[in-house]
């Protein structure tokens, strides 16, 4: 009688012969095996779990919120907010704040010090304003784009002016203006003023910094433009924006590049797979780890990230999971600026001369800067910025 010899698998090598003469006793030896390899890789990664301490403090910035919504007349006394059926700024602010409470682990608060609501559209830079009839002209074109007024840029020293913000910043210890308006006035997404224009690292994107006309008031003040025609994804997608541009000038030393993630811990924080296929990250506001194009955070591809990770910050473990839009699910767009924001990390201490909680630069600037200077930094004008 002759015994059927089993081939034995190459992937069992390295382990003993038991003598099994079944293909089912060799299946649960290899579930053995990789639940056993699944066991170490675990035990690995708890023995080198970070022993990171989350930063306790609290800040909270006083806030203006200034509504640019003017009342139609010769529309029955409705205003533009209402008659062209946009959104209610006023819930979309309320969460605006809650999401960033939330992302920053409650380290960033805002006390609404006033909502006011202009009746009028605002002065661009080169003295142009819209009117009533040549705004809702504009926009009942379809090709708007190209019948809008250019230049588009708001002047902020006007606003500054007509509103006496100077004074209030002054007096009310004011630093963030957030300006709420239709398409087409002409607000970037962020601007920034810090006093008399100095930053730490000079920079070859003139997008980090963003003072345009802003008066200077002493400190640094930060006015955000929102877009009531759009949702609230957006807005918090702009407040995503000023975060990437203060951290470029901190902790990424003027530098916001991939390529340089290998000494630059905000360049490695935005890493995707697109480009850094075997150290994705957390992506950027315009994309997640796995995004393909910009803006694309319905992606269904599965990646391999880092993200959670930035939460032990700076003791990373190198830990990855996997990742696409079913991480921070529906609504995309929303979800993902919420979960961008919440691993920047925030934890106590320095690293490299840099606070561990970003959040410190995102919302206390002035005050981190001048307790912990950045390495290497020298005040100086940046020649690169949108003045």
């Amino acid at each position: 009688m002759s015994v059927r010899r089993i081939r034995r698998d190459p992937e069992f090598e390295f382990w003993p012969d038991f003598g099994w003469h079944s293909t089912v006793a060799a299946s649960i030896l290899k579930l053995m095996k990789h639940f056993l390899l699944a066991t170490i890789v675990t035990l690995a990664l708890v023995i080198r779990a970070p022993a990171v301490t989350p930063d306790a403090a609290k800040h909270t910035n006083n806030l203006i919120v200034i509504n640019y919504d003017p009342v139609l007349r010769e529309q029955g006394g409705v205003r533009l907010q209402k008659f062209l059926k946009w959104n209610d700024p006023r819930p979309m602010t309320t969460n605006l704040i809650r999401y960033i409470r939330e992302s920053s682990g409650a380290y960033a608060n805002f006390n609404l010090i006033e909502w006011r609501d202009v009746d009028t559209f605002p002065l661009k830079r080169d003295g142009f304003r819209y009117t009533e009839q040549s705004f809702l002209e504009m926009w009942r074109r379809k090709d708007k784009g190209k019948a809008a007024h250019r230049p588009d840029s708001v002047s902020y020293a006007a606003i500054f002016k007509e509103l006496n913000l100077v004074e209030r910043v002054q007096r009310e210890n004011i630093t963030e203006i957030w300006i709420w308006g239709a398409p087409y006035f002409g607000t970037d997404e962020y601007a920034m003023k810090i006093p008399s224009d100095q930053v730490f690292y000079q920079t070859e994107n003139p997008w980090f910094y963003r003072p345009y006309d802003i008066p200077d008031c002493g400190r640094t003040v930060w006015v955000m433009g929102f877009n009531y025609e759009v949702g609230e994804d957006n807005a918090l997608h702009s407040f995503g924006h000023r975060c990437e541009g203060i951290l470029s000038l901190t902790v990424g030393r003027g530098v916001w590049a991939g390529k340089a993630g290998e000494t630059n811990a905000w360049s490695r924080f935005t890493r995707q797979a697109d480009k850094c296929p075997d150290d994705a990250q957390v992506g950027n506001v315009h994309g997640g780890p796995n995004a393909r194009s910009s803006y694309d955070y319905g992606q269904t591809n599965i990646v391999m990230s880092g993200a959670d990770d930035w939460l032990n910050y700076p003791d990373l473990t190198g830990a990855k999971k996997p990742v696409n839009r079913d991480t921070w699910g529906k609504p995309h767009h929303l979800n993902f600026q919420r979960w961008w924001l919440a691993h920047l990390p925030r934890n106590a201490g320095t690293t490299d001369g840099f606070y561990n909680n970003w959040w410190r630069y995102i919302v206390d600037y002035d005050a981190s800067v001048k307790a912990l200077q950045p390495t290497g930094g020298t005040l100086q004008k940046p020649k690169k910025a949108m003045y």
